[in-house]
C-alpha cells in the first residue's frame, strides 16, 4: 500500500462515527470488530501525523482532518454507486435511465410531480431516479456526473445550460399570536429583533442574502432541515423563520405567512453541466425540460 492510499474500511468507519457518534456501532455496520476499527485508525493517525478523533467525548467526535477522510468515503460510495448502477445498465442493455438531482421540498412536491407525470406520458420507457441533496451540495454531485442534471436554484454561469421551470420567492414564517402576524409585510431590521429558524434546505443562502443586503443578520437559535420542523418549532413560539413559498404544505397549522419588504425572488430551473448527454434517455430529459421552460 502506498503512503497515498486510504483504507476504505477506515475512512468509511469514520464517516459512520461521524454519524452514530460510537465506534462500536461503526464496526458492527462494517461488520467487523471494534478493535480492529480502533487499530485501522490508529495506524492511519500515525502516517498522516494527526489526530481523526475527539477523543474522551461523548458521543464520540471526528476531528476536522477526521471529517475530512469521512466525506471522501461519503464521495467514493456514491462514484461506486453510480459505476454499479451504469454496469447494471450497460450488461443488461438498459439506458432509460434518468438521474435527476433535487434540491428538496419546493422541487419534489412542488414541481417535479407534475412535470415528471407529462414527461412519463411522452416517454413510458424511460425512468427518472430522484436524489435529494442540499442546495449548496448540487453542484459539486452535477459536476461531478453523479447526477446527469439537477432541478435548483439557477446560478449566475455561463458554463451551464438552464432551462427555467418556475418562479417562487421567500415569505416569513410567524405564530399566530406572534406580533409581527398584524404585519402585511416585513423587513429584515423587523425579524432580526426575535430568534431566528434557519433553514438549511436550499433556500438558506437565499435568506442570509436578503439580511445581508439590509445590513441585518438573523438572530439564529435553530438551523433546521426539514420544512416540518420548521413550521413546529414556529408554532411552539420559539422563533420567526423565512422558507420558499413553494415549500410550504398545505396545512400551516398555527403558522402563518407574512410578505418579505423588498421582495425576495428566485428562479427555479433544470440545470446541466455540459451538452454531451451520457445516454439517449438523458438527452430526451433535457429536451422535455427545455421544451416546458418558460
Amino acid at each position: 500500500m502506498s503512503e497515498t492510499d486510504i483504507p476504505m474500511t477506515v475512512a468509511r468507519a469514520l464517516m459512520l462515527i461521524d454519524a452514530k457518534g460510537s465506534v462500536s456501532e461503526a464496526a458492527r455496520s462494517l461488520g467487523v470488530t471494534q478493535p480492529a476499527i480502533s487499530k485501522g485508525i490508529s495506524q492511519l493517525e500515525q502516517r498522516i501525523g494527526t489526530p481523526l478523533l475527539q477523543r474522551g467525548t461523548r458521543p464520540v467526535a471526528l476531528t476536522g482532518e477526521g471529517r475530512i477522510v469521512a466525506d471522501y468515503a461519503a464521495r467514493a460510495d456514491r462514484l461506486q454507486q453510480q459505476f454499479l448502477q451504469d454496469l447494471e445498465e450497460a450488461v443488461n442493455s438498459r439506458s432509460g435511465t434518468v438521474r435527476l438531482g433535487s434540491f428538496g421540498s419546493s422541487a419534489s412536491f412542488q414541481i417535479l410531480p407534475r412535470t415528471l407525470a407529462a414527461f412519463a406520458r411522452q416517454h413510458p420507457g424511460v425512468s427518472v431516479e430522484i436524489i435529494e441533496f442540499p442546495d449548496g451540495e448540487l453542484r459539486q454531485v452535477l459536476e461531478e456526473g453523479i447526477v446527469d442534471l439537477a432541478v435548483m436554484t439557477v446560478p449566475d454561469d455561463d458554463s451551464l445550460d438552464i432551462a427555467p421551470i418556475a418562479t417562487d420567492k421567500l415569505v416569513a414564517l410567524v405564530g399566530e399570536r406572534h406580533p409581527l402576524v398584524r404585519h402585511e409585510e416585513v423587513t429584515a431590521a423587523d425579524l432580526s429583533n426575535y430568534p431566528f429558524i434557519l433553514t438549511k434546505g436550499g433556500s438558506g443562502p437565499l435568506v442570509e442574502s436578503w439580511f445581508a443586503a439590509a445590513g441585518r443578520s438573523p438572530k439564529a437559535a435553530h438551523t433546521i432541515l426539514q420544512v416540518n420542523s420548521i413550521l413546529a418549532l414556529v408554532e411552539a413560539g420559539l422563533g420567526v423563520s423565512i422558507i420558499a413559498e413553494l415549500a410550504l404544505p398545505e396545512n400551516l397549522g398555527k403558522c402563518r405567512v407574512v410578505q418579505l419588504s423588498p421582495e425576495a425572488p428566485r428562479t427555479i430551473g433544470f440545470v446541466r453541466k455540459g451538452k454531451t448527454a451520457r445516454s439517449k434517455a438523458v438527452e430526451q430529459f433535457w429536451r422535455f425540460c427545455e421544451q416546458y421552460a418558460y
